[in-house]
């Protein structure tokens, strides 16, 4: 129950560097029915003690909260004419730096009884496991820390570990989704706004180091809104780190842009979208009707289903790039319905003639 092995799974980029892979741990069967029944018995007790806005691996819950949250506190600060900015953190391996004893401190603290800490610390310690690839696998070693990637108990107890962080900050309020985390803070002056935004993510980066999280405010990002129809491009010192602010970032797989049109985004997303229409336009001959269908829903119209409640409220100009986008997945749906029709219309006209 305590042995896995590693398959690195591709995320982005360079294919060569093997920090663009996500080690997920393969785990047996029985593993899985343990984790499965203590899981529950843990979620039942811890939560109601989980910060509101921890949203990763809570039932009823997902990624499109966490951004609708976001995005209508930004609206409401707008509205009252101040100006808004956020620092969207980085984090290396946050899964795999977990101590260990730091999360059984942290679970005593909670309230768990020592019959419990007993089996999840036996449950954590002395795990081995190996990494397989295309059938090679490497020696077995030891875990010192982290929780299994790809377990069921894992998300559970790094939403323990990491839940006390949601406390630490008087001014900004903090934004997460798993190791995504976000601050943000509103305020009447540009000036208090960049300097409480640098004080509020130097007291993250302490939060971090003491529970030895990696952080790297190197790929910070930041963005900062206003009323101004023009970006703001401010620099904002972290650590020893300074960055500057951006017209559009990246929040959980969303582009969000100085203005909150999500215009960038949109146009993205019509690109995949219509990449995609033209290669089964090219291929359209060798599918069936049914085939047609599945491919357009699986495919092209999957595009606008992630987050849309953050983004549908869009301009005119965006909303009718979509509705081509659908027109065109229209066209190929029923072109052959299209034909017959044409064709019964012209067998209808020599038949009069």
């Amino acid at each position: 129950m305590k042995i896995a092995s590693i398959l690195p799974l591709f995320k982005k980029d360079e294919r060569s560097d093997k920090k663009n892979y996500r080690p997920v741990s393969v785990l047996s069967s029985l593993s899985k029915i343990f984790g499965k029944v203590f899981q529950n018995q843990i979620i039942e007790y811890i939560d109601n003690k989980l910060s509101m806005y921890i949203s990763a691996y809570r039932k009823g819950h997902s990624t499109q909260h966490v951004l609708m949250r976001m995005i209508e506190d930004w609206k409401k600060s707008l509205d009252n004419n101040k100006y808004v900015g956020a620092i969207l953190m980085d984090l290396s391996k946050a899964f795999d730096c977990i101590s260990h004893d730091l999360l059984i401190a942290k679970l005593r603290a909670y309230g768990f009884e020592m019959s419990s800490l007993r089996l999840i610390y036996s449950y954590l310690k002395g795990r081995r496991q190996c990494v397989k690839i295309n059938g090679t696998t490497s020696k077995y070693m030891t875990i010192k820390a982290g929780v299994p990637q790809g377990s069921i108990l894992g998300p559970i107890l790094f939403n323990i570990f990491i839940n006390d962080f949601y406390y630490f900050f008087e001014h900004a309020n903090l934004y997460g989704f798993a190791d995504d985390n976000s601050l943000s803070h509103a305020s009447n002056t540009l000036e208090d706004l960049i300097a409480t935004l640098s004080s509020e993510s130097n007291i993250a980066l302490k939060w971090l180091k003491e529970n030895e999280m990696i952080a790297n405010p190197s790929k910070f990002q930041a963005i900062i809104l206003s009323k101004s129809k023009l970006p703001i491009i401010k620099s904002i010192q972290i650590g020893d780190k300074t960055i500057e602010s951006k017209k559009t970032v990246e929040l959980l797989g969303v582009e969000v842009d100085f203005r909150l049109n999500f215009e960038s985004h949109i146009n993205n997303l019509c690109t995949k979208a219509g990449g995609q229409l033209n290669s089964l336009f090219r291929f359209k001959k060798f599918l069936s009707s049914d085939s047609k269908k599945l491919c357009v829903d699986s495919f092209i119209l999957s595009n606008f289903s992630y987050c849309s409640l953050v983004w549908h409220f869009c301009k005119s100009i965006s909303n009718n790039k979509i509705e081509n986008v659908q027109k065109r997945s229209y066209k190929l749906l029923n072109e052959n319905s299209e034909k017959l029709m044409n064709v019964e219309s012209s067998m209808e006209i020599r038949r009069l003639r």
